[in-house]
């Protein structure tokens, strides 16, 4: 008996176990699946986020992608395009100039001037028209007495009485009239300010080429200045390479006790020197380069690549090589060639039109005129019941000024002095351009010939720092020797290109000064 009930107390111990366990299951079970719903909604909701994001960034990548395209393709144009030349710089220039327009706009109003002169001198016809309303209508008073009136055979035929008013016109009246005014003689007046408005033209024209050659002169010098400042950066950045190899060698050195530390900081001062002047040639250059697009009148900020051109050759150097009889020849070329000394010229033939103008009013000006006029009580002066409706008229007319408190002879006065101080300026600017002439000479010929002495000092600074370099390391010299080495390459490197690109800058100068365009416009 006690072994059955052994058996079922194990048998059911072993059912509650199952049972107890089958209940703790069914809930984690149900909890799982709840779970796993949730978990599946939160899911689509991520996914449907994903989703969305992903959409965004397929755009965002499109835009990128098409952005990319298009900087390619500006590169690709960049690329393709040539380099800015200074021929085509000198094109665009004279192209987009607000002076060089202003210029044709002053041609334009000489000539409209010449015109405005020219049709003084023929025929005006002229028209006037007046309509008037009087408050009272005039009138005549008669005495009221007899007045005898005889027959054809001189017998006295009785007495007549004049009405007390006569009426004279109405209270309305109209009139008009056309003139043709043809002037005859004008103490040559006319004929001088004909002459003086074509002079105008001359001058206009004159003004034009004159700034044809500011233009020109002003782009070869910002041109250069550019490509003159780009070789400064070149240089600055030269030079930060070349300190910072001796910073991390002098820290090498300190580190191995070598140098003492007021020497790595000598190094470390030079560097951070030479930084600061990269980022001062880095502005330097900007600034040309909107300098030249200014000149261009284009946009300040554009960029645009330069071709290196020099003028430099064994040609052009002794084209230019100073001697007097050098000076004198490029001296009588810019006499004849120079724009501001045929404005001089070309004033002073106007200042003696003016002598002759204000002279001309001690002559009498005569005229002649024809006129047609109507006059009547109506819009159109049609019809007049007091006078004659028309009339015409033919005559001469002369004025002349026989006293007006000298103020003839006061303007011819003013004209010639006028005329004698422009003399004298004319003087001093042929003074000014031999000055110039001589000036832009002697530069040029420094600059050529520094240009060789500059060019040896290049090489011999380059040795120059090899061999401290190679003294430095070691240790025969400081810190010191090696940073006046870079010194010395730098100041020479700056020097060459200053007297390279000098030589270009003086020769615009110089041509300026003689007023010669080799380009043709």
């Amino acid at each position: 008996m006690k072994m059955p009930a052994l058996k079922m107390f194990f048998i059911s111990l072993l059912l509650s176990v199952l049972f107890i366990n089958i209940i703790r299951i069914i809930p984690v079970h149900a909890g799982s699946v709840k779970n796993q719903s949730m978990q599946g909604i939160q899911g689509q909701i991520l996914n449907h986020t994903k989703y969305t994001e992903y959409i965004k960034r397929i755009k965002y990548i499109k835009h990128i992608k098409q952005t990319k395209r298009i900087e390619l393709s500006n590169i690709k144009n960049l690329k393709t395009d040539r380099r800015f030349t200074l021929k085509m710089a000198i094109k665009a220039a004279l192209k987009n100039s607000d002076l060089i327009k202003s210029a044709v706009e002053r041609i334009k109003a000489a000539e409209a001037n010449l015109n405005s002169m020219t049709a003084s001198m023929l025929p005006k016809l002229t028209f006037h028209y007046n309509a008037s309303r009087m408050e009272y209508q005039p009138y005549l008073a008669t005495p009221h007495m007899p007045i005898p009136v005889f027959d054809s055979s001189g017998t006295k035929d009785g007495y007549m009485f004049f009405p007390p008013r006569i009426y004279m016109n109405s209270v309305a009246n109209f009139n008009w009239n056309a003139e043709i005014t043809q002037p005859i003689f004008t103490g040559f007046a006319l004929l001088d300010k004909k002459q003086l408005a074509a002079l105008g033209i001359n001058i206009a024209r004159v003004y034009k080429k004159e700034a044809v050659l500011n233009i020109i002169e002003s782009v070869k010098i910002a041109y250069f200045n550019v490509l003159r400042f780009q070789k400064q950066l070149k240089v600055a950045q030269e030079q930060v390479r070349s300190l910072k190899s001796h910073e991390m060698q002098a820290q090498e050195f300190y580190k191995q006790g070598i140098i003492p530390y007021n020497d790595l900081l000598k190094s470390e001062v030079a560097l951070a020197n030479a930084l600061q002047y990269r980022v001062n040639s880095k502005a330097s250059l900007n600034i040309a380069i909107s300098n030249f697009n200014t000149i261009l009148n284009e946009n300040i900020n554009g960029v645009k690549k330069f071709k290196n051109v020099k003028y430099i050759n064994s040609d052009s150097a002794e084209a230019y090589r100073f001697s007097y009889k050098k000076l004198n020849n490029l001296t009588d070329y810019a006499l004849l060639n120079r724009p501001g000394l045929k404005v001089f010229k070309f004033r002073i033939k106007q200042l003696t039109l003016k002598e002759k103008i204000a002279d001309s009013r001690y002559y009498p000006q005569i005229s002649a005129f024809a006129a047609y006029s109507q006059s009547g009580q109506n819009w159109l002066a049609s019809s007049n019941e007091f006078s004659n409706q028309a009339n015409k008229i033919i005559g001469l007319s002369a004025t002349w000024t026989l006293f007006n408190w000298f103020k003839t002879s006061d303007n011819y006065q003013k004209q010639r002095h006028d005329k004698l101080a422009l003399k004298y300026n004319l003087k001093s600017y042929i003074n000014n351009v031999r000055l110039q002439i001589k000036s832009n000479l002697l530069e040029l010929n420094a600059a050529y010939t520094n240009i060789g002495a500059a060019k040896l000092a290049v090489k011999q600074a380059k040795e120059n720092l090899k061999i401290t370099n190679l003294q430095y390391k070691q240790q025969v010299v400081t810190s010191t020797e090696v940073l006046d080495a870079e010194t010395y390459l730098k100041r020479a490197k700056l020097n060459y290109y200053n007297s390279l690109y000098g030589y270009d800058i003086f020769l615009a100068k110089l041509e300026r000064a003689i007023g010669r365009n080799t380009y043709g416009y």
